[in-house]
């Protein structure tokens, strides 16, 4: 099943999806950072640098589909955040590239996950 295929709440996506990601950024972008330092190889230096300007230009797309879908929800987004969490607000129902920002930003989270816990060989997922 694809994260599509099940229903998210606004709730997920503010306080589980977004967090998630801005995590996986962080952790990918600084991963990347300390390879370039340590690369003595200019070939290696520029394919992290590639990589990184690739995997920066993923996330501001996806960042783009997700503020225009909050934007949608601008009011409900409000109510969940003055709730202090205690509401899970309505099911999203994303545009398609909305669906694929939140897929995407799903499966970058979890490549990360399986990249700390040594089951994948790179930080972050080919596409």
């Amino acid at each position: 099943m694809h994260h599509s295929d099940s229903k998210l709440t606004l709730h997920e996506l503010v306080y589980s999806v977004i967090p998630n990601l801005n995590s996986a950024e962080k952790l990918v972008l600084n991963t990347l950072e300390s390879l370039i330092d340590a690369s003595e190889n200019p070939l290696d230096v520029f394919q992290r640098n590639e990589q990184k300007h690739a995997f920066s230009l993923e996330i501001h797309r996806i960042r783009i589909n997700l503020e225009h879908l909050l934007e949608r929800y601008r009011t409900d987004v409000e109510t969940i955040l003055n709730k202090d969490r205690e509401m899970d607000g309505p099911v999203i129902m994303p545009d398609a590239q909305e669906a694929e920002a939140i897929n995407s930003a799903i499966d970058i989270y979890l490549h990360v996950r399986a990249f700390q816990r040594g089951e994948r060989r790179q930080p972050i997922p080919s596409r």
